[in-house]
């Protein structure tokens, strides 16, 4: 009896003196989707409808919508914008449309951002900035948070359209056409963003914070079943699938493609080191609407599984900012212990989404 409680005296010491194999626990398996320039109401409309739809019983799904600063900005009142170095008026994407237009796009944003979702930047005109200086990003901020503060002054609505929260509680950016330069992050610091989607990076990296912000970054995926790359947004699909061109007899091949590659990309991570998931889309309707309909089955699909959040970007900067530099690590080795990835069903899965 003695050499047996020896030998749990033991055993219990070594348990105390190495309580786990691991160096954390594992951490949730985060999915970001987010939208860019976000005009077209039905679209406002479709996602309304689908984030209802998935959290009608509970916080399944929040987005983030990369608004462009036209979009408060009804087009015959262009002329209340001048981007940099470019002529009044001038933007290269449309402004709002019509002044109900715009006012029933805010009262989308509004519902949406009561609802859990962020409302983050894209910029205003929609203009390449790789050569802008740091006052030239400051006066496109300007110029967004002018259109934004004031979206019922300049567009001779009623003073109870408004946005639900100041321009400076705008915290996430991405650039246009993912074109960045050394002067706008000079420009969003100074500004308080806290983080920026406009690099790119590799799907097994956790986000690392430079220059005062969260770098989330959309990533290199491989296409399934096939040696092609593409970047993790609806339009680089696009161009790498179909030369940019819509034709309908590739629309369903293209879509399942990119369901499939979204959901590899899933597994790997879910199973790997958990870093977080980076999916942008546009609300243009790319391809004959193909890429929406494999995102609607992919957040159906994934978003609710064990240990899987669909945050906003917001959400996922609050995570960040709460981690310890030594937990950051041990994700980013995946030193915690892993779990298989959930078995995923899509056979029939555009049949079912109808």
């Amino acid at each position: 009896m003695n050499r047996l409680v020896a030998a749990v005296l033991v055993f219990m010491a070594a348990i105390a003196l190495h309580p786990s194999a691991h160096a954390v626990e594992r951490p949730p398996q985060f999915v970001a989707i987010a939208f860019d320039n976000c005009t077209e109401l039905e679209r406002w409309q479709e996602l309304s409808d689908l984030a209802a739809e998935l959290n009608k019983d509970g916080d399944r799904i929040h987005f983030t919508f990369f608004i462009s600063g036209i979009n408060y900005l009804a087009e015959e009142k262009r002329n209340a914008y001048e981007g940099p170095h470019q002529r009044r008026g001038a933007s290269n994407i449309n402004f709002g449309g019509s002044v109900a237009k715009v006012e029933k796009r805010v009262s989308f944003i509004n519902a949406l951002y009561a609802r859990g979702h962020d409302i983050a930047s894209h910029a205003v005109g929609h203009f390449d900035g790789r050569g802008w200086s740091a006052a030239d990003w400051q006066k496109e901020f300007s110029s967004y948070a002018e259109l934004f503060d004031n979206v019922s002054r300049l567009n001779g609505l009623p003073d109870t359209v408004k946005l639900p929260i100041p321009a400076s509680a705008v915290v996430g950016f991405r650039a246009p056409y993912l074109s960045t330069s050394a002067g706008l992050y000079a420009a969003l610091r100074e500004r308080g963003f806290r983080y920026d989607t406009s690099q790119t990076g590799e799907a097994w990296q956790w986000p690392e914070k430079k220059e005062g912000l969260w770098r989330f970054n959309l990533v290199d995926l491989k296409l399934h079943r096939s040696s092609r790359h593409t970047l993790s947004m609806d339009y680089n699909f696009f161009v790498v699938q179909a030369f940019g061109l819509d034709h309908s007899t590739t629309r369903a091949q293209h879509r399942d493609e990119m369901l499939e590659t979204y959901i590899d990309y899933f597994k790997a991570n879910y199973a790997g080191n958990r870093a977080p998931l980076h999916i942008g889309h546009h609300f243009f309707n790319y391809h004959g609407g193909a890429y929406n309909e494999a995102l609607k089955v992919f957040a159906r699909a994934v978003c609710g599984l064990p240990e899987v959040r669909c945050v906003s970007y917001r959400e996922l900067a609050d995570f960040m900012d709460r981690l310890d530099p030594a937990t950051l690590e041990a994700y980013r080795k995946g030193d915690f212990e892993h779990r298989p990835a959930p078995a995923i069903d899509i056979s029939n899965a555009f049949a079912r989404s109808q």
